[in-house]
């Protein structure tokens, strides 16, 4: 009994210390809320002011001027001082900016979110004087703010030297690098002034958004072939010859051989190429009334707009490593890739950095007899556009995973943001296509 009672006692006490530290904490959460917690966002703009240092300098500057006017002159060391500090504070940073040359390249051309990307900082100091504080800012952020970990800081460059840096960054989103022109800057050393200069980007880097591989064909994409591309080992009526064989009953008289068949004493018609490739018209929509929810000028990687384009880019990459000729729509833009990589490269560049558009786009066009049409949209735009009248295969995204968005659309494949929004298109593209 006693043995019972004791562990009775000892939950008792663990349970009782447990709430306690959760009363605890949830009162260490409130007081954060209460004292992080903006009462007066109104009043913002006419105190934003005071974060900045310099200005706070100023402030006291002047109230220890009028305290030595009126009360007592010794306030006016304080004065002298304190302008003494601001003024050294603006002109030191201010005049290093006057003798930096800075330029920027990168190693290569073309890269995916998520992999690195080596940068060369390239910095000349023409001053005789070494400068410190060095921070390339802008270009490389989500965000333009001073809190983030894209960028590099340099310590110290001597003085009559040029000095190179590189460092690799990872691109959380696609697009062309820099996002913005990139700056130089320095407050040292008080950190009153920052004097800044735009430096000289030597090249870009366009980053392709992230793709998973799709396996295998939809069905109607395979009775759907091109005449542009032709195959060397199927016997068609268009390209090159590939040989002569006997006539027969049916074959026309332009492919007889007559050179041959005068030699053979019988008739002799030509082999020519076939029709090697299927053609697959991929539609991105990209009209703003179709994503409500995405905001133009915020680069958030977590957005449905974001997601369409990785939709629109892993079919188009899937489709083009399995021989086929894709045709990518894009605003007013038709891209074709066929089997050169120059061509696939330059589609991915222009999807890259495709942005919203003011107007509606071209999702609803007539459609292509010979090629086989894929449409990435959302539900907005499948209510606006009527995709579904136009036989075209849809591919719905949405903000929200929910089966009802995928019942009210009726689209072909269905997607939301989430972790693995990757494996669920794979999922769905192979159910789509009957692979096995």
């Amino acid at each position: 009994m006693s043995m019972s009672f004791s562990s009775i006692d000892s939950q008792a006490v663990s349970g009782l210390r447990q709430s306690r530290l959760e009363r605890l904490l949830n009162w260490l959460q409130q007081t954060n809320a209460a004292l992080n917690h903006d009462f007066c966002p109104g009043a913002n703009p006419w105190v934003y002011w005071l974060k900045n240092p310099l200005l706070s300098l100023l402030l006291a500057a002047g109230i220890s001027l009028l305290c030595g006017v009126f009360l007592k002159t010794e306030a006016l060391f304080i004065t002298a001082i304190l302008l003494l500090v601001a003024g050294v504070g603006v002109a030191l940073p201010w005049l290093a900016m006057r003798g930096v040359d800075v330029h920027l390249a990168f190693d290569t051309r073309r890269s995916r979110v998520g992999q690195p990307v080596l940068v060369r900082l390239r910095v000349r100091n023409r001053w005789p004087w070494p400068i410190w504080g060095l921070s390339l800012v802008c270009g490389f952020a989500l965000r333009d703010t001073n809190d983030t970990d894209e960028g590099v800081s340099l310590a110290r460059v001597s003085g009559w030297s040029t000095a190179e840096y590189s460092w690799s960054f990872i691109p959380q989103v696609r697009g062309c690098y820099p996002l913005a022109v990139p700056e130089i800057e320095t407050g040292f050393p008080f950190g009153l002034y920052r004097a800044s200069r735009n430096t000289t980007v030597d090249g870009h880097v366009v980053v392709w958004p992230k793709t998973v591989m799709l396996a295998g064909l939809p069905d109607a994409v395979e009775s759907n072939q091109s005449d542009d591309q032709l195959a060397d080992r199927r016997v068609g009526d268009f390209g090159d010859m590939l040989g002569t064989r006997a006539f027969r009953s049916g074959d026309s008289l332009r492919r007889v051989h007559w050179a041959q068949t005068a030699r053979q004493q019988q008739m002799i018609v030509c082999e020519r190429q076939a029709p090697a490739t299927t053609s697959v018209r991929v539609t991105l929509d990209v009209d703003a009334a179709s994503y409500p929810d995405v905001v133009p000028s915020e680069r958030d990687p977590m957005n449905s707009l974001e997601l369409a384009v990785q939709v629109a880019a892993s079919v188009c990459e899937s489709l083009h490593r399995q021989h086929c000729r894709v045709e990518l729509s894009l605003n007013d833009q038709l891209l074709i890739a066929g089997e050169s990589a120059t061509s696939f490269q330059r589609l991915m560049d222009v999807l890259s950095q495709s942005t919203l558009a003011n107007r509606q786009s071209q999702t609803s066009r007539r459609r292509d007899s010979q090629s086989f049409d894929i449409v990435v949209t959302t539900p907005h735009g499948v209510s606006r556009n009527g995709l579904k009248r136009h036989g075209q295969h849809v591919i719905s995204v949405s903000d929200n995973w929910t089966s009802t968005a995928t019942s009210s659309t009726g689209s072909w494949i269905s997607l939301g943001i989430s972790a693995d929004a990757g494996l669920h298109l794979q999922r769905q593209w192979k159910g789509a296509c009957n692979v096995r």
